[in-house]
């Protein structure tokens, strides 16, 4: 450390940057302000000689900084501690992290998407999310500069260096873009670099093989290239990259490169007025060593007006060539101090005013944060652009009796495309790799035509030396063949420019890479789970144009995405795990599902343990007997649509729809009374204890039941056990002469939903399960609710719920463990729907819409509204939902955190479900804590569901 002079707490920045700066710039020699203007090359690959190389450097020299290439990022921050106490002044570190960390660190760090995808994009915010994160992510690595973004206006094709690396074709789009990655670059702490100055778009050269060659005016710069420059410069950005450029309208000098021409720099300095770092590019590329010696470009670099002189060729010749310009008067040292000025200036503004000393603890996992892909989710989402869509295809809204086919093109096997497809829908699959016959393509027409709509995703590596490779003239004949026979929608995974390929598509999707990221999402916005708003970002032909998208809102269907997508912590959510791994340990369940959704998108989905008897693991597409919730995904729904179909109304006594109860002490009872459990009605009955004949020991009783089926003896209520069809009468006029309760306060009832279920099905003239799946279950393309499920399903596929040695003498799989239920054939308005998670939070994700999914209406907004808000009697109930308990004296049903406005249900075999309007947060437990033993209460008694859906709360942060 040269000097630590005493900074005042009362001076302004200005004044304590000055005195230091100027307090350290008159202690240095000569040779220590040379040595501040270069920046040189370094690794973490472990190669010894080379550390110790550098360190001899270091000391010798006073190196003024470092930029870092390929290696681990854990190696570069224990090199950079080890380097940083070598230098007698602490140097700058810079790092190419265009995209983050992983540009340098592909392996070990996150990649976000490339900037051109992020020009397709309206939601510049994000962008500045992007910089905030990756300016975090450089800085715990102890990188002060990071060479971003790149600025250069994309408008040649051809160009095999900037291409996807700009924000696109519109100055003014790369400019608002650039200008929010800058600042959230800054805001950690991190300069930005602003590149490569004036403007290396419209190039068809790589100035790391040869010196490009840009003949444009000074007018058309102004008008086009050196936008961003002159907008950033004089905004947020602390230092600029000059390119390796020849332009003879700035200086005509024969192979002069503007990073060698003052000129050039005389723009930054004096038109523009930029008085921060002037940096120039890599001056071991070949467009400076193909034309200039080693240490002459270094010395015409610094001459022309740059302050750092980035990875010279050979650093001790630069040193010396600039000591010798210096001596010979070529170079003053006051020309020299103004650089290390400006350079002191930036050591100051990030901290560099002491040695610092990077933390290695923890480092991987804090430059890994889960927060990166959920900002890298949100571009891809807002980029996704529907080019051309002439059927309306797109999103898809009918999915219940349609045929689909999705093809995957340079795909060897499912891709990740495909497989998210398959959550939306059954859908056939087909993959399509290198070079096919005639009669391969024939084969493959003949097979899709057989669908209603085929969907083709053209997996490319975005290189446009590939597009030929990858987009064959035979391949793209077969497609205007398909499309002219079917439905066909095109989804190209890659660069803009392969669409030149395309122009006649129908129906086209731009999805700017092959990310497993972009297939999921894109599969999304397909299916109506995401709006769709990107716009091209760059002119591909005369067909498709910068600008062009077509605007389509979403369907409102459940969209997948990480926690952190939508302001949780995947961390804290990992703590479920925990729980269900107790669970199982302590047999308060065999196993289970937990599915969390939040603003519309599955966080969180997943299977614990097994299903019990036959040994079969969890997985999502078993089915769970899920009790009373049946209450509310069957009976309730189905009572809102007849209320808002001006069918039932709820104010009224059941006498009104149902004439035979008129002479009973029911009559009078008001529907929503019931639905809301103050209806004064006795909690259930045990219908099934009057048909056991407790004297056999075996068997079932002949006066009821019969082990086979016939007319008389119809009603399966287990497997081999049939019960007379004419016990059901019996059974309602039990309930017409229960006696009532002489309150109405709350007291939940299943009597009050076999009565609903009478009103139902008289006033629909429909039974209850068909009515249910006409109306939402097929049209919600809900394929594992159901009621009854055995005719569907083989039992492998059905958690056990019990084993019955009271009544049914049997392990209980597919038939409904409730009793009643059962008596009537396993439909019934209190239990008997089978389900999963997956399709439950389906239909809370609708009542969460104020019911609508998938672009079709199902309930009005009113009539949500109306039956989860509190019933006027009830500090719980709603009209058939479950709500927060608001009396604290009682206990508590669900999370503690949990607004007072959610709704749902929970069932006595070990369900929850419950969906919060002011989180748009779903929670989904599935679990048969009934098997084997329906005494098994562990589950109730260790809270374990409130205590998951606390653990959604607590993992809400505070930054979306």
């Amino acid at each position: 450390m040269i000097c630590n002079h005493q900074i005042s707490i009362g001076q302004s920045y200005t004044e304590r940057q000055d005195a230091w700066v100027y307090s350290v710039l008159n202690n240095m020699s000569l040779d220590q302000k040379i040595g501040q203007i270069f920046m040189i090359r370094a690794y973490s690959k472990g190669d010894v000689a080379e550390e110790k190389a550098i360190k001899n450097i270091i000391r010798k020299y006073h190196i003024g900084g470092l930029c870092f290439f390929q290696g681990s990022p854990v190696d570069q921050a224990i090199l950079t501690n080890e380097y940083q106490s070598t230098s007698r002044l602490p140097m700058l570190i810079g790092l190419d992290a265009e995209w983050g960390l992983g540009m340098r660190f592909e392996e070990e760090c996150f990649s976000f998407p490339n900037q051109l995808l992020m020009g397709a994009s309206r939601n510049d915010n994000i962008i500045f999310e992007i910089g905030k994160e990756i300016g975090r992510q450089c800085k715990r690595i102890g990188v002060n500069i990071n060479f971003a973004p790149v600025v250069d206006i994309n408008n040649n094709p051809k160009n095999p260096v900037i291409f996807d690396r700009s924000f696109g074709e519109s100055a003014e789009e790369v400019t608002k873009k650039a200008s929010r990655f800058v600042q959230g670059l800054e805001s950690e702490g991190v300069m930005s670099c602003v590149k490569h100055f004036p403007g290396h778009g419209d190039t068809d050269t790589d100035s790391h093989h040869s010196l490009p060659y840009l003949y444009h005016s000074i007018d058309r710069l102004e008008s086009v290239e050196l936008r961003p420059f002159r907008s950033l410069l004089t905004a947020d950005a602390s230092s600029v990259m000059v390119g390796h450029l020849h332009v003879p309208s700035i200086d005509a000098r024969r192979n002069r490169p503007t990073s060698l021409s003052a000129n050039a720099v005389r723009i930054l300095r004096e038109d523009i007025g930029f008085d921060g770092l002037v940096i120039t590019d890599a001056m071991d590329m070949k467009a400076i060593t193909h034309h200039w010696k080693n240490g002459a470009g270094e010395v015409e670099a610094f001459i022309a007006g740059n302050d750092i002189i980035l990875l010279p060729q050979d650093v001790k010749v630069a040193i010396q060539a600039i000591k010798n310009a210096i001596a010979s008067g070529k170079i003053s040292e006051e020309r020299l101090n103004q650089s290390v000025i400006r350079i002191l200036k930036a050591k100051f503004k990030v901290g560099l005013t002491y040695t610092p000393k990077i933390d290695i603890n923890g480092l991987t996992n804090d430059i890994n944060s889960k927060v990166a892909n959920g900002l890298s989710e949100q571009i891809i989402e807002s980029s996704i652009t529907l080019v051309k869509d002439d059927d309306n295809l797109i999103p898809i809204r009918q999915i219940d009796h349609r045929n689909f086919a999705v093809l995957s093109v340079n795909a060897g096997q499912k891709s990740k495309f495909q497989e998210r497809i398959n959550s939306y829908s059954d859908i056939r699959h087909y993959q399509m790799v290198g070079n096919k016959t005639a009669a391969d393509y024939q084969q493959m027409l003949s097979t899709l035509t057989q669908f209603h709509h085929v969907i083709v995703g053209v997996h490319t590596s975005g290189k446009l030396y590939n597009f030929k490779k990858e987009v064959p003239e035979e391949f793209l004949n077969f497609l205007q063949k398909l499309q002219s026979k079917v439905s066909t929608t095109i989804v190209v995974f890659g660069s803009p420019y392969v669409l030149t390929k395309f122009d006649f598509a129908k129906s086209l999707i731009l999805s700017y890479d092959n990310t497993e990221s972009s297939q999921d999402i894109t599969a999304q916005a397909i299916f109506g789970a995401i709006d769709i708003l990107g716009k091209l970002p760059v002119t591909v032909s005369s067909t498709y144009t910068i600008g062009q998208g077509i605007d389509r809102q979403g369907l409102k269907r459940l969209g997948y995405a990480t926690p952190e997508r939508v302001g949780m912590s995947s961390q804290k959510l990992l703590s479920i795990d925990s729980v269900m791994s107790e669970v199982i340990a302590s047999k308060a369940a065999p196993g289970g599902q937990v599915l969390i959704a939040k603003n519309g998108k599955i966080v969180f989905n997943k299977n614990y343990g097994m299903t019990y008897p036959n040994g079969r693991k969890v997985t999502s597409d078993i089915l769970y007997d899920v009790a009373s919730l049946t209450k509310v995904l069957s009976t309730t729904l189905a009572t809102m649509t007849l209320y808002d179909e001006g069918k039932i109304d709820i104010t009224q006594p059941l006498k009104r729809y149902l004439p035979n109860i008129d002479t009973t002490n029911k009559a009078d009872l008001i529907i929503q009374d019931i639905m809301a459990h103050h209806g004064k009605l006795m909690p259930w009955i045990a219908f099934y204890e009057n048909t056991i004949d407790h004297k056999i020991k075996f068997g079932y009783n002949p006066v009821y039941y019969s082990g086979f089926l016939h007319e008389d003896y119809r009603i399966p209520v287990a497997k081999g056990m049939f019960m007379r069809a004419d016990y059901r009468d019996t059974m309602w006029q039990q309930i017409l002469e229960s006696p009532l309760r002489t309150s109405n306060s709350y007291r939940y009832s299943d009597l009050g939903f076999y009565i609903m279920q009478r009103i139902v099905e008289s006033e629909s003239r429909t039974k209850l399960d068909l009515f249910c799946k006409s109306m939402f279950y097929e049209p919600l393309n809900l394929k594992h609710t159901l009621f009854k499920p055995l005719d569907h399903y083989p039992a492998q596929q059905i958690a056990p719920t019990n084993i019955d040695n009271y009544w049914r003498n049997q392990i209980i799989v597919g038939h409904v463990h409730d009793m009643g239920s059962a008596m009537l054939g396993g439909v019934g308005g209190h239990a008997g729907l089978f389900s999963n998670a997956s399709d439950v939070a389906v239909i809370m994700q609708m009542l969460l819409n104020k019911g609508e999914y998938g672009g079709q209406r199902f309930i009005s907004p009113q009539t949500v509204e109306l039956f989860t808000s509190r019933h006027i009697l009830s500090t719980r109930r709603g009209i058939g939902f479950d709500m927060k308990e608001l009396d604290s004296g009682k206990t508590m049903n669900m999370s503690e955190l949990a607004s007072s406005s959610t709704f749902g249900h929970t069932g006595f075999t070990g369900t929850a479900a419950f969906a919060d309007p002011e989180s748009q947060l779903t929670f989904v437990f599935m679990s048969n804590r009934t098997y084997p033993d329906d005494s098994n209460n562990l589950l109730i008694n260790k809270d374990i569901r409130k205590n998951i859906h606390t653990i959604l709360y607590k993992a809400m942060t505070s930054r979306p």
